[in-house]
């Protein structure tokens, strides 16, 4: 798990690293081997099991975010790293929260997402609002984008 938190880390602070993990991460779950070949590229030594950790640490997919991770992810605060992440050949076409929204293991946010608690739950599980200030899409889903 340490060498997925370096590799994290080295990806914050390396611009080139973020973009072919963009890239990959864009492939969805065909992508995992070539982040592993990645990460042996940089040096470090990551599997699949790191990375599926790496994500449940990051985004579990069920249950609340904390008042800090709402407060990051809503605009509050600058925890997070975020960029303009907008393509205006994929943007405009999103419906709901997708890869461009989050970036890598949900570690470089757009700028134009934002997410704020609904105060409501559904199906016992807390829902949210999920605003894209580029006007892709606006509406009321759990946690990490599904739609209600």
């Amino acid at each position: 798990m340490e060498q997925i938190k370096a590799f994290i880390e080295k990806a914050k602070s390396d611009s080139e690293l973020m973009a072919k993990l963009d890239a990959l991460g864009r492939k969805g779950a065909e992508g995992v081997v070539e982040v592993v070949s990645l990460g042996a590229e940089y040096g470090f030594t990551v599997t699949k099991e790191d990375m599926e950790a790496a994500c449940r640490q990051n985004c579990p997919h069920h249950g609340e975010l904390s008042e800090e991770d709402l407060d990051v992810v809503s605009g509050g605060s600058n925890k997070l790293l975020t960029q303009n992440r907008y393509d205006p050949n994929v943007c405009p076409n999103l419906t709901r929260t997708r890869y461009e929204c989050v970036g890598f293991l949900r570690v470089l946010y757009c700028d134009h997402y934002k997410l704020s608690d609904s105060g409501k739950t559904h199906s016992g599980w807390a829902t949210f609002f999920h605003v894209c200030a580029m006007g892709a899409f606006n509406y009321e889903g759990y946690e990490f984008g599904e739609p209600i």
